[in-house]
């Protein structure tokens, strides 16, 4: 399978560079070459370090290669950046065990102790060898994550208690996939429990698909509290969106988040208006009149939400899947247009990291709105699967003051057991000690 490879070099490392570009490309790899382009001048080798961490951290590349004349400095340089796991190498063997017990997406080498005739056999082995997971998850995540920075001595006032972590299950199959055992209920619960999570995230296409009863019996089993309905299906399944052109599935969408409110003040849970709000269409004039539709639709539901005593959170969602609040600054705008405060923001990570300039400016910026976060990587897994940096993340929701709670709405992948419990690691590995 082809990979990205980006390749950089200070001018000791030129010549290895240009053998490792050759060989890669000989072997069907696509190779973004970041310089230098000729030995000829002294260049710095922490800014070449950067520039191929930055394709990686962006997820521009698959992997990355940065070479100097020892490989310390650039490997020094490369773990500077956050996601970033940077493995000197110079055998098949150091890069056997980078890829299989770290997880290493960087490979340093230095020009003076790997030759260009032997360099091949490091490359196939780092490209063609796979993580373990298993038992090395743990310590990566004390890489990606160390909050030491942000520990109790720094932010006296922080608990673990302050947090509550979870995860996105749902009842019955669905087309929305970032939900973990979609179908399986009850095995999703006894496995949020068995990876310490505190509560589960519901996604219900209706209320009738889960019996009330039912429902309390087992989070009173599994030891979890249900933390949130999300809604999006009765858009997905049944056209019931709050932004249709037709007038009666924007009511329709309506009684069915009415009841959705019902359901959910019988377990304190709040209820997410995210993809049921579906996308707007026609002319800028069309667009208009179902904004409009659609901001009376959510403020009706808002007084439902107030006479239950429910919380009501707005979830703005990434351009390729609405048209229709993409940015937290959206949002908000929406909210006061309403004229309703008690509505909160639900701020998705993997949303943010494609429409925020900067997901910690808008934290700081948007704190007093906040009411609760979805944590998915960039590319939708599990957190600490993708570039992130969610050491930073929690350390700016520590400085803001978010208390709450904190789900994983994730696709299923490599399975829903390993995604759970990725997602369970993580999440325990923000806790400070």
């Amino acid at each position: 399978m082809m990979k990205k490879i980006i390749v950089g070099s200070d001018q000791m490392g030129f010549p290895l560079k240009e053998a490792v570009i050759t060989y890669l490309k000989d072997n069907g790899n696509e190779v973004l070459d970041v310089g230098p382009f000729s030995d000829e001048d002294p260049v710095d080798y922490p800014d070449f370090a950067q520039l191929v961490t930055q394709k990686i951290q962006t997820g521009t590349g698959d992997f990355g290669i940065a070479i100097c004349g020892t490989g310390i400095g650039m490997s020094i340089a490369a773990n500077k950046v956050p996601g970033v796991r940077a493995a000197l190498c110079h055998d098949v063997y150091t890069a056997h065990q980078a890829r299989a017990h770290n997880d290493a997406n960087v490979l340093c080498m230095g020009a003076w102790v790997v030759s260009p005739q032997r360099v091949g056999l490091i490359l196939d082995e780092w490209l063609n060898t796979a993580y373990d997971q298993g038992r090395h998850q743990p310590r990566i995540l004390k890489l990606e994550t160390p909050l030491k920075e942000a520990n109790t001595e720094e932010y006296p006032e922080f608990a673990p208690g302050h947090f509550q972590f979870g995860v996105a299950l749902s009842p019955r199959e669905t087309v929305f996939g970032p939900i973990l055992f979609a179908s399986q209920l009850e095995k999703g619960l006894e496995q949020a429990m068995d990876a310490g999570l505190d509560v589960v995230e519901i996604s219900l296409r209706k209320p009738g698909d889960l019996s009330r009863d039912h429902l309390h019996s087992l989070l009173t089993l599994y030891n979890l509290r249900l933390s949130a309905i999300a809604t999006g299906q009765s858009c997905l399944h049944d056209s019931m969106c709050l932004a249709s052109t037709d007038k009666q599935s924007v009511q329709d969408a309506v009684s069915r988040l009415e009841e959705h409110i019902q359901f959910a003040s019988e377990f304190g849970a709040a209820v997410i208006i995210g993809g049921v709000r579906g996308r707007l269409s026609g002319d800028a004039e069309a667009q208009r009149e179902q904004r409009a539709r659609a901001l009376e639709a959510i403020h009706q539901c808002t007084q439902t939400a107030v006479e239950y005593g429910v919380q009501l959170l707005l979830e703005p969602i990434n351009r390729y899947e609405t048209n229709f609040i993409n940015t937290a600054e959206e949002g908000v705008a929406l909210i006061e247009e309403m004229g309703n405060p008690e509505v909160k923001l639900l701020l998705d990570t993997f949303h943010m990291n494609i429409e925020e300039a900067n997901i910690d400016d808008t934290l700081n910026k948007f704190s007093n709105n906040l009411g609760y976060i979805h944590f998915a990587d960039s590319n939708r897994l599990a957190p600490g699967w993708g570039h992130i940096p969610y050491h930073q993340v929690m350390k700016t929701l520590i400085k803001v003051g978010f208390r709450g709670v904190i789900s994983a709405e994730i696709l299923p992948l490599p399975d829903d057991a390993s995604a759970m419990s990725q997602a369970g690691l993580f999440f325990k590995s923000l806790k400070p000690k």
